[in-house]
């Protein structure tokens, strides 16, 4: 008896929680019947299940979400496009096709990005040309600029990532459209001004170190690497980097600068062993 109306004290104080969050979710401008979907999608997962085991989703808990969501109405702000293109790519790399979409946007979109990833750049630019008519958006240039880069036509190119260079993206695509193009140094010149600013991805990391292989700066490649390893969180692996750079750089600057990334990693590395 004591266990049961624990479980239904748990439960009315859970069903309370989603009202509350619903209200909020809908005076905050955001659509409500987000969170019901949320709800079905996380029962329907397969790989939430210990979280279920500790929150379970019951069909009425559910259902309960959905019918208050719908009863609230207001001026929801809609999806961006940028949300929409990435959750549209997501199906498309899970699916291995493009999901049927209401807006002719995403739609010419994701043809552009199917025939990018089908190396049909032809194909790609007529899609991304009707759809820059239309939509201005970071993800569109972006998209253009690498079929654009693909096509040899870096100039043009660049002009679609220039519009957005303030973003890790536009910048990453615009120097390895450089380097596709045989313009190393531009490219180098480029990220590494970012990467002076801005910690940076992985990614940007992994593009600068090719493109300094490329010039035959394997000091400076090695250190990238090394930074990319350790946003990996491969911190020993980053270290026997940085011990590479050291025994290919001419500068004595930059050992010592080397000198002291080894030693903060080290540091680190037995911080984390004295860890419980």
């Amino acid at each position: 008896g004591t266990a049961q109306q624990n479980i239904n004290f748990t439960r009315e104080h859970e069903w309370e929680a989603d009202r509350i969050g619903t209200t909020m979710l809908s005076k905050s401008g955001f659509d409500p019947s987000g969170m019901a979907h949320f709800f079905e999608k996380l029962k329907d997962d397969v790989n939430a299940q210990e979280f279920l085991r500790s929150h379970p989703l019951s069909i009425n808990r559910v259902s309960d979400a959905m019918q208050r969501s719908s009863r609230l109405t207001g001026d929801y702000r809609a999806d961006s496009f940028e949300y929409q293109s990435i959750k549209a790519r997501l199906y498309y790399h899970q699916h291995g096709r493009i999901k049927l979409e209401k807006s002719e946007a995403i739609t010419l979109y994701m043809q552009a990005y199917d025939a990018f990833e089908e190396q049909k750049y032809n194909t790609a630019q007529d899609y991304i040309e009707a759809l820059l008519k239309q939509n201005q958006s970071p993800s569109s240039h972006i998209l253009a600029g690498r079929i654009y880069s693909k096509l040899g036509q870096l100039e043009t190119a660049q002009q679609h990532f220039s519009t957005i260079l303030s973003g890790e993206s536009a910048v990453y695509y615009s120097a390895k459209a450089y380097f596709e193009n045989k313009q190393t140094q531009q490219g180098i010149h480029l990220l590494r001004r970012y990467l002076k600013k801005n910690s940076g991805t992985y990614q940007s990391h992994k593009l600068l170190s090719s493109l300094y292989v490329e010039v035959g700066s394997l000091d400076r490649a090695h250190i990238h690497n090394a930074k990319a390893l350790v946003l990996q969180g491969k911190l020993e692996q980053a270290i026997e980097r940085y011990e590479r750079a050291k025994t290919t750089t001419r500068s004595q600057d930059l050992f010592d600068i080397i000198g002291v990334e080894i030693e903060r990693l080290e540091k680190r590395i037995d911080l984390y062993k004295e860890l419980p």
